[in-house]
């Protein structure tokens, strides 16, 4: 009886912590209606120069639900043990599961709504003249739709076991009310039995390299084309480079443009050197470029940063357990877990910035939305 375990093992919270939780809950706080409002611009603010919205309103509500449980799950647990409040106590272990499996579901979710997103930008560069009749169904109106479902839906039967996989587990003969309750891996999944291997396999393996490794490539390459694409198409002929502005700003619709300037006295002198026919656009060409570092190297830090967490937690390591009380996550641990979840949910929550310093379209359609100003209409 004395190896048994009587409270549950918990993470202190000091000063700097609860601080640091607390300036990342505001953000997420206000990371939700901000995504809000970009659905709603997505949804009103239409333009003829712009390839449909579906899957950038698609992105903004996960990124709402990404924001909105980063309140849920982090932002309420550190004011429970800071403040030591026991009625909130009980009331976050009551929705903690549903809360958690959302945000894996939104995780999850998320990479594969940029693949299609950017997909769909590939097919409205080249006019909608690709020879894949596949591609051609998959964006029409119907096409989007029925991919958007499936593909949520996917996601939502990888991630529902979760539901069955996690365990609120109570310690009733521990002392202290706020570590009697904890959630842990339900017993099945420790089992030695052919389920719980699975279970262990998909989790491990083919879920968490499916949301990090398998998006960052496909983005890679995908951003990689539509580059190249650009190039081509411009330097066969000068009469393309105003279609392919236009184009360009709509990829700053899903991503986020940075440094675009999108007027055609734009110049860029080092750029233009290199690649002497594209004066007019080397500004946007040069954008598209530093969108497709952005996107990667946002998945590389949030995503690899997250799979490298769960290696750690998955192995064992003692990385992870303080050494002197095993009942308590060491501080590596604990500091790790919060900048690892703080950047995930950051990448959610600034989106619409920076939609709004980026890209002139959105831009102005929020400010249409917020402050009823005339709309410019871009090409």
């Amino acid at each position: 009886m004395s190896g048994e375990v009587i409270c549950a093992p918990y993470e202190t919270y000091t000063a700097l912590r609860f601080s640091f939780t607390l300036f990342g809950t505001v953000i997420a706080t206000l990371g939700l209606p901000a995504n809000l409002l970009l659905v709603y611009v997505f949804a009103t603010r239409k333009c003829s120069s712009t390839p449909p919205t579906l899957y950038p309103s698609a992105i903004a509500i996960l990124d709402a639900v990404i924001c909105l449980a980063y309140v849920l799950i982090f932002g309420i647990d550190a004011i429970i043990i800071f403040a030591k409040n026991e009625s909130l106590f009980v009331l976050y272990y009551l929705y903690i599961i549903p809360a958690y499996v959302a945000s894996r579901i939104a995780q999850l979710a998320i990479p594969y709504m940029l693949i299609f997103a950017t997909l769909e930008r590939f097919v409205w560069i080249t006019a909608g003249k690709t020879r894949s009749r596949f591609l051609q169904r998959m964006y029409s109106k119907s096409g989007r739709q029925l991919t958007l479902f499936i593909s949520l839906a996917v996601c939502v039967a990888l991630r529902l076991p979760l539901f069955w996989a996690v365990t609120v587990e109570d310690y009733p003969k521990c002392p202290i009310f706020l570590r009697s309750k904890l959630t842990n891996p339900a017993d099945w999944t420790l089992e030695d039995t052919w389920l719980a291997t699975a279970h262990y396999f998909s989790d491990y393996y083919l879920l968490s390299f499916g949301q990090s490794l398998v998006p960052f490539l496909i983005l890679l390459v995908l951003n990689g084309v539509i580059v190249c694409k650009l190039y081509e198409d411009q330097t066969k002929d000068e009469q393309k480079q105003q279609f392919c502005k236009s184009t360009l700003n709509t990829l700053a619709v899903t991503y986020g443009d940075y440094g675009t300037e999108l007027h055609a006295g734009s110049r860029s002198p080092s750029f233009a050197a290199l690649f002497p026919a594209l004066k007019t656009n080397s500004v946007q060409v040069r954008s598209a470029m530093y969108t497709m570092l952005a996107i990667v190297t946002s998945y590389l830090i949030s995503t690899g940063l997250h799979l490298i967490l769960t290696v750690l937690e998955r192995s064992g390591s003692p990385l992870i357990s303080d050494s002197e009380d095993p009942e308590q996550f060491s501080l590596f641990h604990t500091a790790f877990s919060d900048v690892v979840t703080f950047v995930i949910m950051l990448s959610s929550a600034i989106r619409i910035v920076i939609y709004y310093v980026c890209n002139p379209k959105t831009r102005d359609d929020l400010r249409v939305v917020l402050l009823r100003k005339d709309s410019i209409e871009y090409v």
